[in-house]
Parts: structure tokens; sequence; C-alpha cells
């Protein structure tokens, strides 16, 4: 629980940081790279915190 957690903040603040230097830098290619990454940051952020709360709930089983 504590990997989502700090998980989900990174993932905040590394989009408060792209989004805001893609609107200082402000031009399309860059935009569309910014877009990019988020949208691959936050799809490997899901896949991971659903993989992590699986393998959580596994191990509670075996206990």
């Amino acid at each position: 629980m504590d990997n989502l957690i700090s998980g989900s903040i990174a993932v905040i603040i590394f989009i408060a940081f792209t989004a805001g230097l893609a609107e200082t830098i402000d031009t399309v290619p860059f935009y569309i790279i910014v877009g990019s990454v988020i949208v691959m940051a936050l799809v490997d952020f899901l896949q991971s915190a659903k993989a992590g709360l699986k393998e959580e709930e596994t191990s509670r089983e075996r206990d």
C-alpha cells in the first residue's frame, strides 16, 4: 500500500513538472512528446500498481 501512495505522489509531481515544462516551451511537437510520455508513465504506474496489489493479495492468502 505504501508503494501505491508514494507512486501516485511521484506520478502527480512528474505530470505537474512535465506539463509546466511543455507550457513554458510552448511548441506543438513538444506537447505531443510530453503527452505521449505522460500517457506511458500513467500506463506503467497502473500496471505496476495492479501487479503489486495482486502480489500483496497472494501473499496474504499464503499466510
